[in-house]
């Protein structure tokens, strides 16, 4: 049963806070989106809260100010499912990252069996669904950077059975997977050996093969080696803004041939090149400042983090508006097809996102704003949550063959 009781909250709710950079709100289209936001199953592929949840104490079942998700603005959002992500840097690959990754985990599930009125694990594309029905959010476990599975693909295996149901194969350096997108050298030139067995327990086990971070020539080795369809969790269009942790034209053509989706990452710097150009400058500026936290917190990544994004907001440029983000879902949409893009936010991973989606809460934005463009409903549906599912629901089902 549709939580039809929920359009008054999110409309009172979202009224009250949407910025003036948002634009006129028109009631009747907004009381539209409300309901084609209801109807849907909303889902976030990718938020990096766990770091927040074992560093800052906090509890996801309480509202909070100091992170961009918890479990009450999720539901203010209308965002049925999020991906929580198991960041581990890249600098920790050699230092036995399965510790810190288990960790976090077991801080995941600890959190949801805290909030059994609010959230429930989920395993499967059927327990997202599930999960909706009750009215509770459905939390599943992804993995940012396979550093972890030291190399074991006994450990990929155990991952698995604890419930991560994506790995993203690297982050920003290269590892014994494969090669970074933003590494100054390549260390394999794509996959490495033991990077195509990854790739291939992965697709046998069910678990789905995230692509963001990873290079060019990794990215398209993953779809020779896979039988499987393949994500990138939180991923824009590199034709709109030249970065290269953005796909190229060619490579969302080829990841939407193989059955995949892109997740369109809610991050300014990979949305809007204005703002990257502004970003840049001031990166530069003030790069001694955070050569001297990474010094100081070289043994602390999250506090490491925490330090550089306050760094970041007291220079950062102002936020772009929300148009740009449907600007690299219509491209997708253009180029491909609707059937192959959707959500992927890169919340509390990221230090700014476009005006009115400052935190989970502002997801209905996304669906107004898409039924301003002209998307129906059907449409919408499939770019919140539907394309997701069916590569989920597609990735078991090859597992099962």
């Amino acid at each position: 049963m549709k939580k039809k009781w929920m359009i008054p909250v999110l409309g009172f709710f979202l009224m009250l806070n949407l910025s003036a950079g948002s634009g006129e709100i028109e009631p009747e289209l907004w009381k539209k989106a409300l309901a084609i936001h209801e109807s849907a199953i909303v889902i976030d592929t990718h938020c990096d809260t766990p770091m927040a949840m074992i560093e800052r104490d906090i509890n996801i079942g309480n509202k909070q100010s100091s992170t961009d998700v918890d479990l009450v603005r999720m539901k203010q959002g209308g965002v049925d499912s999020s991906f929580f992500a198991v960041y581990v840097s890249n600098d920790l690959d050699e230092k036995h990252p399965a510790k810190k990754a288990l960790e976090m985990i077991d801080e995941i599930y600890l959190q949801v069996e805290a909030n059994p009125n609010l959230a429930e694990m989920a395993f499967s594309a059927r327990d997202i669904i599930n999960i909706e029905k009750k009215g509770k959010r459905a939390i599943l476990i992804g993995i940012e950077n396979g550093g972890p599975i030291e190399g074991s693909l006994r450990l990929l295996r155990d991952y698995y059975r604890l419930g991560v149901r994506y790995i993203t194969l690297t982050h920003v350096k290269n590892n014994d997977i494969c090669d970074s997108s933003t590494a100054e050298n390549p260390r394999w030139n794509g996959l490495s050996p033991f990077g195509r067995e990854v790739v291939r327990e992965m697709s046998r086990l069910g678990m789905m093969i995230d692509v963001s971070h990873i290079s060019d020539k990794a990215f398209w080795d993953v779809l020779e080696v896979t039988r499987s369809p393949v994500i990138a969790s939180h991923s824009c269009c590199r034709s709109i803004c030249d970065s290269a942790r953005n796909l190229s034209d060619e490579m969302i053509r080829g990841l939407a041939e193989k059955g995949g989706v892109i997740q369109i990452n809610f991050f300014s710097t990979f949305l809007d090149p204005v703002y990257r150009q502004k970003a840049n400058a001031i990166r530069k500026k003030i790069a001694p400042q955070r050569k001297i936290l990474k010094e100081k917190f070289e043994n602390n990544q999250n506090r490491y983090w925490d330090a550089w994004f306050e760094l970041w907001k007291k220079h950062a440029p102002p936020p772009p508006e929300i148009d740009i983000l449907i600007n690299h879902i219509d491209h997708v949409a253009r180029l491909v097809g609707v059937e192959y893009v959707g959500l992927g936010s890169d919340f509390d991973g990221a230090s700014s996102y476009p005006v009115g989606l400052e935190d989970i809460s502002g997801f209905p934005l996304i669906t107004y704003h898409l039924l301003k463009r002209g998307y129906r409903p059907k449409e919408i549906e499939k770019i919140l949550g539907g394309n997701l599912l069916r590569v989920f629901e597609q990735v078991e089902k090859m597992s099962a063959q």
